[in-house]
């Protein structure tokens, strides 16, 4: 079915139930960031493929909201299509509920899926609608009926994250958190968060692709800790484990009655995360807390056994990364290689690692103009031929039993314009400017960010998407609540949080830079009664110093990077499986000048 017979069909079915829009999220019920092929309703309607974006159907309009990362590709997929794009943050695009205010008349429903539909999204879109006397009606998916060929619900079995990985058992994590809850005076708390739920209870899965969790959700009372997830998931091992840390297992379709039937008096939840459909199961009685999850503020800093492993893991995968550059640049000149090959060959190194379980997220393996698209995936249909010269972008990560990496790198296939070497030593100039900080305990990562984009600022240029993110522990390669960014975060980061670096140059139809490495923040000195932090590096793959600059760089930064180079030797050296690779590594790490 083309992009607009499916909106055509949509209309007739608003038209069934008497709605002026229908809104179409990107979600699961857990509001995942990354959702199983199930949940992708917004991209089987309007054919754009990205992670993040909101689709409004009208009578006569349809219109789909991305971010900045994905501007260049949604307008590339919906070509041809009645949809229009809306760049969000953008000048001149008002958002999803703007333009429902501008454009819809007292006594008009809005439509929304109740079981992808947050609660607070809920609350927060039903109270500035009702201004103008507009309402959101939550209901069973307009969507559902409609696809033929939709995919089945995942069913990937769950399996152990043992204690040489977790260094805390999932019971002594239970305790931990019930002693959350006595500080709020909370005799419940409903966890929803994928990610939070298979951290809390040891387990990692395979619902979603890339993340090693499953659909689940946990409910903890003062005496009582449950577990809502598909049965079949779970074998008796598991079953066994999970008995001996005091964890009852149930069908996940129980969570909606085990609510209803909820006897505590006070209950922590998220709105953020739970459905519309879900919260309203909850008895009138129960007060609701509502907050981040104990579990997601608790996670976020690595204790010492999930950092020993952490670092290992990347290790292991700087290695993988290091010798697949050193390849890629050597073999460019002697054989036809595309895109998808090269991610491909990557793939195929990381997974000789030891501990793999899969990538964290699907390699952007970008050349020339397709790296100015952030999120660019190839694929069979399109995949450009690596030549050599300019530039090829990589950014990939591993998911291991021990870890979870990103990191990004650009490099030269061959010679470069003099553009091209300035653009990317300007990026690097904003990763060290960023990743040589030292803080004051306390600071967030908001008021952090602009040290990375000073440099680009200084020549006028600006990437539109944060600086960094947190990354989760075997689990999301996305997962807060740290972040360096633009859009304001008041939480301080604290030590043993991992957050990227990754600033970049994009430009539409020539090139694209991104210098992505992993930190953990940590305890550098204290003085005069202060506290500083640092950020301490955790990946260690060589900066191409065939694409920079020198004269673009300060001495001091000029130290920063043969310091890194230097760890980089020492880390890697005796990964290096060849005489080749080690004299790759041995020019690669030396001093620039």
């Amino acid at each position: 079915m083309h992009t607009n017979e499916k909106i055509a069909t949509l209309r007739k079915a608003m038209e069934t139930q008497g709605l002026a829009a229908y809104v179409v999220n990107t979600a699961d019920a857990h509001q995942s960031e990354y959702v199983s092929d199930f949940f992708k309703e917004r991209a089987w309607l309007t054919g754009f493929t990205g992670s993040a974006g909101t689709a409004l159907v009208t009578q006569d309009k349809a219109l789909v909201w991305t971010d900045g990362r994905y501007f260049i590709q949604a307008e590339q997929e919906i070509a041809g299509s009645d949809f229009e794009l809306m760049k969000m943050a953008t000048p001149g695009y008002p958002s999803v509920r703007e333009w429902l205010l501008a454009n819809l008349s007292s006594g008009d429903l809005v439509g929304m899926n109740e079981a992808t539909l947050s609660q607070k999204a809920y609350e927060e879109m039903s109270a500035a609608l009702d201004k103008k006397g507009i309402k959101l009606q939550p209901l069973p998916s307009l969507i559902a009926p409609l696809w033929q060929d939709r995919p089945a619900l995942p069913s990937a079995a769950i399996f152990a994250h043992d204690l040489e990985y977790t260094g805390m058992t999932a019971s002594e994590k239970i305790e931990k958190m019930r002693a959350k809850m006595a500080e709020d005076g909370a005799d419940a708390s409903f966890i929803v968060g994928l990610d939070d739920v298979a951290w809390l209870y040891n387990y990692r899965g395979g619902d979603v692709a890339h993340n090693p969790v499953s659909l689940a959700y946990a409910l903890l009372t003062e005496k009582e800790a449950k577990l809502f997830i598909d049965l079949g998931k779970v074998d008796k091992n598991m079953q066994n484990i999970f008995h001996k840390e005091g964890i009852e297992v149930l069908d996940y379709k129980e969570a909606a009655s085990a609510l209803s039937h909820l006897k505590a008096k006070k209950i922590a939840l998220d709105k953020g995360l739970i459905s519309y459909q879900l919260f309203k199961s909850l008895p009138s009685s129960v007060e609701v807390l509502d907050q981040t999850s104990y579990v997601y503020l608790t996670k976020c800093c690595l204790n010492p056994t999930e950092l020993a492993c952490q670092k290992a893991a990347y290790k292991r995968d700087s290695a993988a990364i290091t010798r697949f550059l050193f390849w890629l640049k050597r073999e460019v000149k002697r054989q036809a290689i595309d895109e998808l090959q090269a991610a491909d060959q990557l793939h195929a190194w990381r997974s000789q690692g030891d501990k793999f379980l899969e990538e964290s997220f699907g390699s952007i393996s970008a050349y020339g103009p397709n790296a100015a698209m952030m999120h660019y995936a190839p694929s069979a249909d399109h995949k450009a031929q690596l030549e050599a010269k300019s530039f090829y972008l990589i950014d990939s990560g591993g998911q291991y039993l021990d870890g979870t990496t990103d990191i990004t790198r650009t490099i030269a296939l061959g010679p470069l314009s003099a553009e091209e070497k300035t653009d990317f030593t300007l990026t690097l100039k904003s990763h060290i400017g960023l990743a040589s900080a030292k803080f004051l305990e306390g600071t967030s990562g908001y008021y952090l960010d602009c040290l990375a984009r000073q440099p680009l600022w200084q020549h006028y240029m600006d990437y539109k998407c944060g600086t960094g993110h947190g990354v989760g522990y075997v689990a999301g390669v996305h997962e807060g609540p740290q972040r360096f960014s633009k859009v304001y975060n008041p939480l301080p980061l604290q030590e043993g949080m991992h957050i990227t670096i990754e600033p970049g140059v994009y430009k539409e139809g020539k090139h694209g830079i991104r210098l992505e490495n992993d930190y953990v923040v940590s305890f550098d000195r204290e003085f005069m009664g202060d506290r500083f932090l640092q950020l301490e590096v955790m990946s260690f793959v060589p900066l191409d110093r065939d694409a920079i600059d020198p004269s673009l760089l300060t001495t001091q930064e000029i130290a920063w990077l043969d310091q890194y180079h230097q760890q980089c030797y020492e880390v890697l050296i005796d990964q290096m499986t060849t005489d080749e690779e080690r004299a790759d590594l041995k020019k690669a790490c030396a001093p620039l000048l």
